[in-house]
């Protein structure tokens, strides 16, 4: 079986967008996470991570009390990613993820 050719790349811009979120550079972790986005959307399995991941992203924008940037964060997810690829869980996580922004 051939090795996924989107696993090296999708890895890479994880690694980035959360060293930018973590220092604060959310206008870079955006247009790192819309290359992201990018990646195999026809991939239920990349479509879910995605989502995982943008929950995380939403999570740490509001703990840095960045209201504006989590709720983009979570429109760009919704947006971006095919919601039939998604388990209740995923939906669950992120509904928790955009109520912690709602609460600060």
């Amino acid at each position: 079986m051939p090795a996924d050719p989107h696993l090296h790349e999708f890895t890479m811009l994880q690694r980035a967008v959360r060293a930018n979120a973590a220092k604060g550079m959310f206008d870079e972790s955006r247009r790192l996470l819309l290359k992201l986005f990018e990646i195999a959307p026809e991939d239920a399995n990349y479509s879910r991570t995605k989502w995982r991941f943008a929950a995380e992203l939403v999570k740490a924008a509001v703990v840095q009390q960045k209201r504006a940037v989590a709720a983009d964060i979570a429109a760009l997810a919704e947006l971006k990613i095919d919601a039939a690829h998604l388990t209740s869980a995923e939906v669950e996580l992120m509904a928790r993820a955009k109520g912690d922004v709602t609460t600060l």
